[in-house]
């Protein structure tokens, strides 16, 4: 039996993951579709649908949700594909005045893609305290000095999860070139 939207809310915001996972379950093939009568792209609309997921996730402790939980999902999730739609139009405006290969750039985009999702992958398998510090470093940009004072543990503790996080992404993207894209976003020190 589906909980209710101020229940599912309330658990997720203290970081309870099987009512994440069952809002999920219960409103993503429906975002998807909402989302695709925008871009008419279903793969790009998951996309948009899993960070609207990963971001709800992520800012759980900080949201104020002023309607129910579906409202405010199929809003995040009209303005991301909005967004989306004017960055493609910024997008093909630049590629109409620049020279455009397009094997390349798609070559380019289905890389990254596949980046992107290996390295969520990734992080989701790290252990629950190292992955919470990595989220606060890697999204939430904060250094060292700031995850320890609001986790109320030492900056050395910071950065052992750190090194502990990156070491097993590292293990998980073995390829050369992802480990490079990864240390460049991820090195961050305090």
């Amino acid at each position: 039996m589906k909980k209710p939207d101020s229940e599912l809310m309330k658990n997720i915001s203290v970081g309870n993951e099987s009512s994440f996972t069952e809002a999920f379950d219960s409103y993503y093939s429906g975002l998807c579709y909402y989302s695709d009568k925008f871009i008419h792209d279903l793969d790009e609309s998951r996309s948009l649908v899993q960070q609207v997921f990963v971001d709800l996730w992520i800012n759980r402790n900080k949201l104020v949700i002023q309607q129910s939980l579906k409202a405010y999902l199929f809003k995040a999730v009209r303005n991301s594909s909005l967004d989306y739609l004017k960055h493609r139009i910024v997008e093909n405006k630049y590629l109409k005045e620049t020279t455009y290969e397009p094997a390349v750039f798609d070559s380019d985009l289905i890389e990254e893609a596949e980046l992107n999702a290996r390295i969520n992958s990734a992080i989701e398998e790290l252990p629950e305290k190292c992955r919470e510090i990595f989220v606060l470093c890697r999204f939430e940009e904060l250094r060292y000095g700031e995850i320890a004072q609001r986790l109320g543990i030492s900056i050395k503790t910071v950065e052992m999860q750190m090194g502990i996080a990156l070491k097993k992404l590292r293990t998980k993207l073995t390829d050369n070139q992802h480990i490079q894209v990864l240390l460049y976003f991820f090195s961050k020190k305090s």
